[in-house]
């Protein structure tokens, strides 16, 4: 009775333009408790369209539907990505490498938390055609580990590989195989690593870290409370995931401000449309 009366009240509500409304009213409540933030968030946002695109998100997230971006969205930047593994993904060649507001240099060590098969690495490698420096890789689940290992053999000289996840400390958890989705979950069935940055990586090599990639299905501020001593006092470029919790559009941008408050802001959209990065520069 209560399913045939929640699947009601959804048809009439996707008739007013509402996805799911299970989710649009309590996300209405909390964008309204937390107004002020919001309104923070803006106010130190380095343009204009970075302020548009946070304002369509909301949007699209209390509507639980896209529309409201694709006005931001330019797919000319997409490709697909033949791999050695026989994978082929498609990508946007911008996505953490936006012209204006990212600069590559030859000197470039670069973090890829959530290597995923590796298509973040053959990018920065395209993009830079070649020319930086080193790149750690962190990705828990091991059937995509091994495919970041094939797909990346012929860069395995720069490349510093860890079959682990990053969070705020040192642990052990299942993880539930979702394809690129793959997260920590209770029903999951494999037991990942996960490490805190700050304290695997030595210091020396973290002071010279330039540029650290988070996409890694939610757990973004996890990863950012593990590598808030790295990012206060090393102040690495930074390319973060805002799109996997609805809260996450204001609540990153506003711990990193907290953790260095001389970041620039901007907040940029990607294949497939809603896929939302926060990057923080000098």
């Amino acid at each position: 009775m209560l399913y045939k009366l929640r699947k009601t009240v959804e048809k009439f509500a996707k008739f007013f333009g509402y996805k799911y409304i299970r989710y649009a009213i309590p996300y209405r409540i909390k964008c309204i408790k937390h107004k002020k933030d919001i309104d923070y968030l803006k106010s130190i946002l380095s343009d204009d369209l970075s302020i548009k695109i946070l304002d369509a998100a909301i949007k699209c997230r209390k509507r639980r539907n896209n529309k409201a971006l694709l006005p931001f969205y330019d797919n000319q930047f997409e490709k697909d990505l033949s791999l050695i593994s026989g994978d082929t993904v498609r990508i946007d060649t911008t996505q953490y490498f936006p012209q204006g507001i990212v600069n590559i240099t030859a000197e470039e060590i670069f973090v890829d938390g959530g290597g995923f098969i590796g298509d973040t690495v053959l990018s920065l490698d395209e993009n830079t055609q070649g020319a930086f420096k080193k790149v750690y890789v962190f990705e828990p689940m091991l059937k995509f580990f091994n495919k970041i290992v094939e797909n990346t053999a012929p860069l395995k000289d720069k490349i510093s590989l860890h079959n682990a996840g990053l969070a705020s400390k040192n642990a052990e958890i299942f993880f539930k195989d979702e394809g690129a989705a793959s997260r920590a979950a209770k029903e999951g069935k494999e037991l990942v690593k996960l490490v805190k940055f700050d304290d695997y990586i030595s210091e020396e090599d973290r002071r010279q870290v330039t540029y650290i990639k988070l996409d890694i299905e939610g757990a973004e501020m996890e990863a950012l409370i593990g590598m808030k001593e790295t990012i206060a006092k090393y102040k690495p470029k930074l390319a973060v995931c805002l799109y996997h919790k609805p809260a996450d559009l204001w609540e990153l941008p506003l711990f990193i401000d907290q953790l260095n408050p001389d970041y620039k802001l901007y907040i940029r959209q990607h294949y497939p449309v809603n896929e939302i990065v926060l990057y923080a520069v000098m």
